[in-house]
């Protein structure tokens, strides 16, 4: 029998009221939750800039330029997610060239450094210095879908032109002379732009700076004063140069932002003599009596030491007599000859060495101002000419003359015969770009012992024979140990 339950009719009535309230309140519910849940996704999709004008400055590079923000725009109700991508290009270009960024979804900002957002402009072919307008665009796409929206703003900027990356030392005074081939190159410092250092030997003479390895323009020379450069675009602007008048070690510092430079005598090296010490050395272990190596007269910061060594280990004491001093060691024990990597190790511990597994010639070459070393096997050359008005045949570098080998010893070349008064040099090719022996520092004479070996052939240091001093010669080059003996017939 089904039970049947009958409501007296007041309370039918309240029954309804309260089921309406309800009704209505569960409505109410799901509005909010819905539109707290979709907030903004059926907005109008806007973008907006965080300054309505930029005037970039290189001095700012790493500072924020500008922001481009948009909102989130809308998904058309499908609850599928949205992504997003902005363009760039002048006002009017209709986006034709623009940059383009892939934003991904769930992405609403870009920044851009100063010196990103130059880089965009200049790629865009704005003119440096000259305020442009150009148009941003942000483009919606629902995924899974064909909707798409876009929306468009303009932005004032002003670029400037990026000074160079490169500079260059050039003149008489620097270690390759005028040869714009052959500038010597300054360093820049990676977190400054327009900054550049360099250390080492200048001569007397003259200098400037070249900003692209081969062309003499454009060129930074001396400003108003010392401390100040003046940018040069052309040969019809003064050409002012720097002068150095007493040789020594310099350290020269550059920003080109400011067109500022500071020229300093720089400091002695840490060390004046170096030794070698090993069993691959000719003197072994000997620490009261190691094997010096030689200084070079041109760059005191360079000590070289070339000879035939051992199978066996070496390293480079500071002083003698004593295994407590300080060493010059590799990195790490044993490291592979063709790294350059060198360290100061205070009272020699942990001692660490280099190794020799092939016997042979080897040229050693130790930097420490650059703290580099370089040790390479040697090969003496087959030939070797003599050239210059000094010589028989004058400067006719085709038809230089042929220095005489000792069949006994492939490193000792001679010449004996007339040198008149002049200028020589030792090429290792017919050809005046070419590697060379020359003297240390330029106009050595007769008197002097030494010589080196220099790829390039710059600087250009040759030997200068007085008329007091012309004759008959024997001379004995040693292409090993890089020495010249002058003996008058």
């Amino acid at each position: 029998m089904e039970n049947i339950l009958i409501l007296p009719k007041r309370a039918s009535w309240f029954s309804a009221v309260l089921l309406l309230l309800v009704t209505l309140l569960g409505v109410s519910c799901k509005t909010d939750i819905y539109d707290e849940f979709d907030q903004g996704v059926n907005a109008p999709l806007a973008l907006s800039t965080s300054k309505e004008s930029v005037v970039l400055q290189e001095t700012i590079a790493a500072s924020e330029a500008v922001a481009f923000n948009w909102t989130t725009g809308s998904n058309y109700g499908t609850n599928n997610s949205i992504s997003y991508t902005l363009y760039l290009d002048r006002q009017g270009n209709n986006f034709q060239n623009a940059v383009v960024a892939d934003m991904g979804k769930a992405s609403f900002q870009k920044k851009y450094s100063v010196k990103e957002f130059n880089d965009l402009l200049l790629g865009l072919n704005l003119t440096p210095g000259v305020e442009t307008t150009i148009e941003a665009k942000v483009v919606s796409k629902v995924s899974g879908t064909d909707l798409s929206d876009s929306t468009s703003t303009t932005l004032k900027v002003t670029p400037y032109q990026p000074v160079s990356t490169t500079l260059y030392l050039i003149g008489d005074a620097t270690p390759n002379g005028w040869s714009a081939d052959n500038a010597t190159p300054l360093t820049l410092n990676p977190s400054s732009p327009g900054r550049f250092s360099w250390q080492g030997r200048l001569k007397a003479g003259s200098f400037k700076f070249i900003t692209t390895k081969g062309a003499f323009l454009p060129s930074y020379n001396k400003g108003a004063t010392e401390n100040l450069l003046v940018y040069r675009t052309s040969d019809s602007e003064p050409d002012n140069q720097f002068t150095i008048t007493t040789p020594g070690l310099y350290s020269i510092s550059i920003s080109l932002l400011d067109k500022t430079i500071s020229i300093e005598e720089g400091s002695a090296p840490p060390y004046s003599e170096l030794w070698i010490v090993g069993d691959a050395t000719p003197n072994g272990w000997n620490i009261d009596n190691p094997n010096k190596l030689r200084v070079d007269r041109s760059n005191p910061y360079v000590f070289t030491y070339n000879e035939v060594l051992k199978a066996g280990e070496f390293k480079f004491p500071t002083s003698t007599g004593n295994w407590g001093t300080d060493f010059y060691m590799p990195l790490t024990n044993y490291q592979d000859l063709s790294l350059t990597g060198v360290q100061l190790v205070r009272g020699g511990s942990p001692d660490l060495k280099w190794k020799i597994t092939t016997p042979g010639a080897y040229k050693i070459k130790l930097d420490l101002e650059t703290m580099k070393i370089d040790i390479k096997p040697f090969t003496p050359p087959t030939q070797i000419w003599f050239v210059g008005d000094a010589t028989p045949n004058g400067w006719d570098i085709g038809n230089a003359t042929l220095l005489v080998s000792d069949a006994a010893n492939p490193n000792i070349f001679t010449y004996t015969g007339a040198l008149k008064a002049g200028e020589f040099k030792f090429p290792l090719q017919k050809d005046f770009s070419g590697d060379y022996y020359m003297p240390i520092t330029a106009n050595e004479d007769v008197t002097g012992t030494e010589m080196k070996f220099v790829p390039g052939g710059q600087p250009d240091n040759k030997w200068k024979i007085s008329a007091a001093q012309a004759g008959n010669y024997k001379i004995t080059i040693d292409v090993l140990h890089e020495t010249i003996k002058f003996e008058k017939q």
